[in-house]
């Protein structure tokens, strides 16, 4: 049984350093969330919390309810998945998914049908007769984390769990991950520093910033309506523009590096503009022109770079796209795809954003 898991105003020093600074959340049942921030942010520190590794100065963890802060780790239900994966090298990939069973004496019928089922949740029937010295990094981690959701703990912690594995590897367990978490339906708790993972793995997804949360809600929400600069440039790259809008005829126009624009929806005054690729297009006959400064070719398509206010832009070019750093393109621009952050640090106009899909 999943449960719905409490932070409340948590807070951790090390020393007089702090690395929560009252923070809260909450999982619910089943539910997956990401927790992501750069290294130092806190998140290592909230997983060892909630795992009972390691006490919190202040603040309350709660289970359904119930303040765990006197539980024991081996007592809360939690299963931990470090990035070391910490398998047993002399057990058998069957022998190190048990363990947990096996330590809660569960019967030998129950441990083989367990096995049984998360081995194929995970891909492992082929390996259970072998050692983790005879596995790949990848299927290790497959174990391990099939170790941890073995005896269905009430909470799921994953440290980082794709960090160690090469781009192919770990896209083979990143879809291995999300199956058994949907099969498991347990609550979990991903701490990754990879922007990528967080999107495509969380229900949820948590930014952490020096010990504070600096943004939460749906990954969609996050990337398209980020509150703040910071969010902005952590969930996906983009230039920073600073304009003018101003009212013009029944709208709001503003003055660009690369043309006017509409801005629907914005207000007027002075705001900054996040220039994601996915706003300008390549255009041989249309647009504002700009001097290529760089292109590099990523098989599919062309990512270039342009310089347009003083700052670095990106644009990505169909792959057939001939072109070097010296010539002129067109650049136009989709006011429906920018992130509008007014010019103090607060929340970026959903009516703009919601005008992306009108």
């Amino acid at each position: 049984m999943s449960a719905r898991v409490e932070v409340r105003r948590l807070s951790k020093a090390y020393g007089r350093v702090p690395a929560l600074d009252r923070v809260s959340l909450s999982l619910e049942p089943g539910s997956t969330t990401a927790l992501v921030g750069a290294s130092g942010s806190g998140k290592t520190t909230l997983l060892r919390c909630l795992a009972g590794l390691l006490a919190p100065d202040a603040g309350e963890i709660l289970f359904d309810g119930r303040d765990v802060a006197g539980v024991p780790a081996e007592r809360r239900g939690v299963g931990v998945v470090f990035q070391s994966y910490a398998l047993f090298p002399h057990l058998t990939v069957a022998d190190n998914l048990a363990f947990g069973l096996d330590v809660r004496r569960t019967s030998s019928g129950d441990r083989a049908r367990r096995v049984a089922q998360l081995a194929e949740e995970l891909g492992l029937e082929p390996l259970l007769d072998r050692r983790p010295g005879q596995i790949s990094g990848g299927e290790r981690q497959r174990v391990a984390l099939g170790r941890a959701l073995a005896y269905r703990p009430v909470l799921l912690l994953l440290d980082e769990p794709l960090a160690a594995l090469d781009p192919n590897l770990a896209e083979s367990v990143r879809e291995a991950l999300a199956r058994a978490i949907a099969a498991e339906r347990t609550t979990v708790l991903i701490v990754t520093h990879d922007r990528a993972d967080a999107l495509r793995l969380g229900d949820r997804v948590v930014l952490l910033r020096a010990g504070r949360v600096e943004q939460e809600g749906a990954p969609r929400d996050l990337y398209r309506y980020p509150k703040t600069e910071y969010a902005a440039s952590f969930f996906g790259s983009g230039a920073l523009w600073e304009v003018e809008a101003r009212v013009e005829g029944s709208g709001i126009v503003a003055e660009t590096p690369v043309g006017r624009i509409a801005l629907p929806g914005a207000r007027p005054g002075r705001l900054r503009l996040i220039v994601r690729p996915e706003a300008l297009s390549v255009r041989a006959s249309a647009g504002t022109s700009v001097t290529v400064r760089g292109v590099s070719y990523e098989g599919d398509r062309s990512r270039i770079v342009f310089t347009a206010g003083g700052r670095d832009a990106v644009v990505f070019g169909p792959a057939g796209l001939e072109v070097a750093p010296g010539d002129r393109i067109g650049i136009t621009v989709d006011p429906r795809f920018l992130v509008v952050l007014p010019e103090a640090e607060a929340a970026p106009s959903r009516a703009a954003s919601r005008s992306q899909t009108a």
